[in-house]
């Protein structure tokens, strides 16, 4: 269903970072939306780009990165209401 839920996104988001998650002994239920991906060591540049890969792929969005600061780009809070506010790739926006 279009747009997907926050709760759609979270899940999405914390199972694509499953094994990044167990690594350093948390899990999506634990992870909390203030989590920073990158600084948590659970994501590296390379990893985050393949998370926004599957992610978009999963729910089939865009997500529109330009709409993040920069410095929350890696937060789960963040990426999650970025996700449920997503475009899908046909350019149709997701109610705000």
């Amino acid at each position: 269903m279009f747009p997907p839920s926050a709760d759609e996104v979270r899940r999405a988001l914390l199972e694509a970072c499953g094994d990044g998650l167990a690594a350093v002994g948390l899990t999506p239920e634990t992870a909390g939306d203030d989590l920073d991906l990158r600084e948590a060591g659970i994501v590296d540049s390379l990893g985050f780009v393949e998370l926004v890969v599957t992610l978009e792929e999963r729910l089939g969005i865009e997500l529109d990165l330009d709409r993040l600061d920069p410095e929350r780009l890696t937060v789960v809070g963040a990426l999650v209401e970025l996700g449920a506010r997503a475009a899908t790739p046909d350019g149709v926006r997701a109610a705000s």
